[in-house]
Protein backbone atom coordinates (compact mmCIF):
# COMPACT_ATOMS: atom_id res chain seq x y z
CA UNK A 1 0.00 0.00 0.00
CA UNK A 2 1.61 3.39 -0.92
CA UNK A 3 1.52 6.08 1.97
CA UNK A 4 1.31 9.48 1.61
CA UNK A 5 3.80 11.19 3.89
CA UNK A 6 3.34 15.25 2.31
CA UNK A 7 1.53 17.28 4.59
CA UNK A 8 0.49 19.11 1.56
CA UNK A 9 -0.92 16.52 0.11
CA UNK A 10 -3.11 15.23 3.02
CA UNK A 11 -4.35 19.05 3.70
CA UNK A 12 -5.35 18.62 0.03
CA UNK A 13 -7.90 15.87 0.04
CA UNK A 14 -9.28 16.99 3.46
CA UNK A 15 -9.87 20.79 1.61
CA UNK A 16 -11.11 19.02 -1.67
CA UNK A 17 -13.65 16.80 1.07
CA UNK A 18 -14.81 20.20 2.86
CA UNK A 19 -15.50 21.85 -0.72
CA UNK A 20 -17.40 18.92 -1.29
CA UNK A 21 -19.31 19.29 1.54
CA UNK A 22 -20.07 22.84 0.58
CA UNK A 23 -21.26 22.08 -2.86
CA UNK A 24 -23.77 19.12 -1.44
CA UNK A 25 -25.26 22.08 0.73
CA UNK A 26 -25.85 24.22 -1.89
CA UNK A 27 -26.93 21.68 -4.45
CA UNK A 28 -29.33 21.00 -1.97
CA UNK A 29 -30.63 24.39 -1.54
CA UNK A 30 -30.77 24.84 -5.16
CA UNK A 31 -33.05 21.70 -5.61
CA UNK A 32 -34.94 21.48 -2.87
CA UNK A 33 -36.86 25.10 -4.89
CA UNK A 34 -37.27 23.16 -8.12
CA UNK A 35 -40.66 22.22 -8.92
CA UNK A 36 -40.10 18.05 -9.58
CA UNK A 37 -39.05 18.21 -6.00
CA UNK A 38 -41.89 19.70 -4.23
CA UNK A 39 -44.50 17.74 -6.10
CA UNK A 40 -42.82 14.12 -5.67
CA UNK A 41 -41.85 14.83 -2.18
CA UNK A 42 -45.12 16.65 -1.46
CA UNK A 43 -43.41 19.24 0.66
CA UNK A 44 -44.73 22.75 0.34
CA UNK A 45 -44.12 24.49 3.81
CA UNK A 46 -40.74 26.60 4.42
CA UNK A 47 -40.42 24.46 8.02
CA UNK A 48 -40.46 21.60 6.59
CA UNK A 49 -37.54 22.46 3.89
CA UNK A 50 -35.56 23.77 6.36
CA UNK A 51 -35.69 20.76 8.72
CA UNK A 52 -34.49 18.80 5.73
CA UNK A 53 -31.49 20.97 4.72
CA UNK A 54 -30.91 21.58 8.40
CA UNK A 55 -30.69 17.52 9.19
CA UNK A 56 -28.07 17.45 6.56
CA UNK A 57 -25.49 19.36 8.50
CA UNK A 58 -26.93 17.72 11.55
CA UNK A 59 -26.25 14.20 9.98
CA UNK A 60 -22.71 15.31 9.63
CA UNK A 61 -22.72 17.03 13.19
CA UNK A 62 -23.35 13.68 14.40
CA UNK A 63 -21.75 11.30 12.57
CA UNK A 64 -18.28 13.31 12.98
CA UNK A 65 -18.68 12.61 16.85
CA UNK A 66 -19.35 8.97 16.27
CA UNK A 67 -16.30 8.46 14.13
CA UNK A 68 -14.18 9.63 16.67
CA UNK A 69 -15.29 7.01 19.17
CA UNK A 70 -15.82 4.65 16.41
CA UNK A 71 -12.00 4.97 14.97
CA UNK A 72 -10.88 4.71 19.08
CA UNK A 73 -12.56 1.79 19.90
CA UNK A 74 -12.14 -0.50 16.33
CA UNK A 75 -9.25 1.43 14.27
CA UNK A 76 -9.45 3.84 11.30
CA UNK A 77 -10.48 1.90 8.63
CA UNK A 78 -13.16 0.55 10.21
CA UNK A 79 -14.82 3.55 10.85
CA UNK A 80 -14.52 4.35 7.32
CA UNK A 81 -15.68 1.02 6.01
CA UNK A 82 -18.70 1.96 8.61
CA UNK A 83 -19.44 5.40 7.13
CA UNK A 84 -19.05 3.93 3.15
CA UNK A 85 -22.17 1.54 4.38
CA UNK A 86 -24.22 4.42 5.96
CA UNK A 87 -23.12 6.85 2.46
CA UNK A 88 -24.64 4.07 0.18
CA UNK A 89 -27.37 3.37 2.27
CA UNK A 90 -28.47 7.37 2.75
CA UNK A 91 -27.98 7.66 -0.90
Amino acid sequence: MYQIYSVYAICTFAAMGGGLFGFDISSMSGVIATPAYTNYFHVHGGYRQGAITGAMAGGSFFGTLASGFIADRMSRRTAIQISAIVWILGS
